[in-house]
């Protein structure tokens, strides 16, 4: 299991930060089989007018100026996205 104290600081950072809404979901979950991975997923309106890439650099511009080197290698995985790209299958 990826490291639960590094988990809940990217959580609280974005969750307390940058995506604060009620309405921003904020998921970091453990990712790969590995354990030692983290998986980011962020699902809010604030990311509306901005590209993949771009949503990818403001969550990594987030993280950097918050982790320290050690928690910043283990994540591996972000992803931005509006609610209207979200389906259930």
């Amino acid at each position: 299991m990826a490291c639960k104290t590094a988990k809940r600081k990217i959580y609280e950072m974005l969750k307390g930060g940058r995506f604060n809404d009620e309405k921003d979901f904020v998921d970091v979950s453990d990712g790969g089989f590995d354990g030692e991975t983290i998986h980011i997923v962020i699902i809010s309106r604030k990311f509306k007018g901005y590209t993949m890439s771009d949503r990818g650099r403001i969550i990594w511009e987030e993280m950097w100026k918050h982790l320290t080197q050690n928690e910043w290698q283990h994540v591996f995985l972000s992803i931005g996205m509006l609610p209207e790209e979200v389906r259930i299958l």
